[in-house]
């Protein structure tokens, strides 16, 4: 009798670990079904831009001329030093792009598949430099043959700590090798 008094404890004990996994389980996919939920209505579909704001107008490859962190931080190496906007949606009918490093670097941060790009009116984009649970924002606009702009941390949630911006220029480059 005590031996089946064990038995009945352990798949016991084994059915709370199984429920307390199917309910993890269904939480995360409720998570990432609401994130995407989320995330179509913060990016609507795209509308026809003329040409003068489309893509194709800011698409090309750019060097970081000046990057500047405050408060100043020589850790973060999130953003490449030369890299191509590419002017190919990521997925048919998105309205964000891809971005791949270029030189040394490309191919190597495997978050490289997450950067992205999308246009903001004329000469004016917004930039994501994300590693998967935050990374790296802003909106650069078009100032002489450069474009400008101040870039924010972000994380997914409890980013309370998250408050290093910099200033961000970029020129526009010659895509070939160095």
């Amino acid at each position: 009798m005590v031996y089946f008094g064990r038995i009945e404890t352990m798949i016991g004990v084994n059915m709370r670990n199984l429920t307390a996994s199917i309910l993890t389980l269904i939480f995360v996919l409720g998570m990432n079904v609401f994130s995407i939920q989320l995330h179509s209505q913060e990016y609507p579909k795209a509308t026809v831009q003329p040409p003068s704001q489309g893509p194709q107008v800011l698409a090309g490859c750019y060097k970081v001329a000046l990057l500047s962190w405050s408060p100043p931080d020589s850790t973060i190496n999130s953003i490449p030093t030369r890299f191509e906007l590419l002017s190919l949606p990521r997925i048919p009918g998105a309205t964000t792009f891809g971005i791949r490093s270029l030189g040394v670097e490309a191919g190597r941060d495997p978050s490289e598949n997450l950067w992205s790009w999308r246009p903001r009116g004329k000469g004016k984009l917004e930039i994501v430099w994300s590693h998967g649970l935050g990374g790296f924002r802003g909106v650069l606009k078009r100032s002489g043959s450069e474009l400008v702009g101040r870039m924010k941390e972000y994380c997914d949630s409890r980013c309370d700590y998250k408050i290093r911006t910099g200033n961000l220029h970029l020129a526009k480059v010659n895509c070939g090798p160095d």
